[in-house]
């Protein structure tokens, strides 16, 4: 393929190429860095939200502690009082045998009884526990979070094209890290879209090229099928 011209047009073609991977690379690492920058967005209003719900539990689980404390009280006095009657029935000559069966039985119930009252209480424990437990993962994640944010803030320092606010420090309070969220997004939304455009040129640019060489329209085709039908061509001219 000794043709100038040819050798020109293929030039031309391998440069639209290379300026499509390169804005086809630059979209991926934008739209990379725009979920993970929501991601910390969502996942910080979720823990946020979650935060402030966590003392009205706490608060709901304290009253559900204080019921089933008196619950088992109750049952300890229920139980006291049968043992009572058990051994009141033992030592009555008059009481019959059908009498004692029958204490014995109300023991064995207040036991039982006994037994889930204080498994309750128990559970109610386990339930706050958790809670708090859930309180201190929640904080942990918080910071983590903040962590995750500036490093994708550098990221973002070193793009193309980002807006100043797209560009400033997370912050570490929750309610910051949601805000530095939305203008990232805000401002990554536009730069995408300005290197979508970009690209949408550089196809319209390759199919002309192509359409020109090849005298058929070629709207629609990417820039790689574009070059590969130009070098098939024009290398077997």
């Amino acid at each position: 393929m000794s043709d100038p011209r040819s050798a020109t047009l293929l030039a031309h073609a391998a440069e639209l190429q290379r300026r499509d991977d390169a804005v086809a690379e630059a979209i991926a690492s934008v739209g990379d860095l725009l979920a993970r920058a929501n991601v910390v967005r969502a996942r910080a209003t979720g823990i946020r939200e979650a935060l402030v719900a966590l003392p009205t539990e706490l608060a709901s689980v304290d009253e559900t502690e204080a019921e089933a404390r008196r619950r088992e009280e109750l049952a300890r006095v229920d139980l006291a009082e049968a043992e009572r009657r058990l051994e009141d029935a033992t030592r009555s000559r008059r009481a019959g045998e059908d009498a004692v069966a029958q204490a014995r039985r109300e023991v064995t119930r207040a036991r039982e009884g006994l037994a889930d009252a204080g498994a309750r209480v128990r559970r109610v424990l386990a339930q706050r526990e958790a809670l708090v437990d859930s309180g201190r993962v929640l904080q942990a994640e918080a910071e983590g979070l903040a962590v995750v944010a500036r490093d994708i803030a550098a990221r973002i320092r070193q793009t193309p094209r980002v807006s100043e606010s797209g560009r400033e420090e997370p912050g570490t309070t929750l309610p910051e890290l949601e805000e530095w969220g939305a203008r990232v997004h805000a401002a990554l939304f536009v730069v995408r879209g300005g290197l979508e455009g970009e690209r949408e040129r550089i196809v319209v640019e390759a199919n002309t090229l192509g359409a020109a060489v090849l005298g058929e329209q070629l709207a629609g085709s990417s820039v790689t099928l574009v070059r590969k039908r130009l070098e098939g061509h024009l290398q077997g001219m």
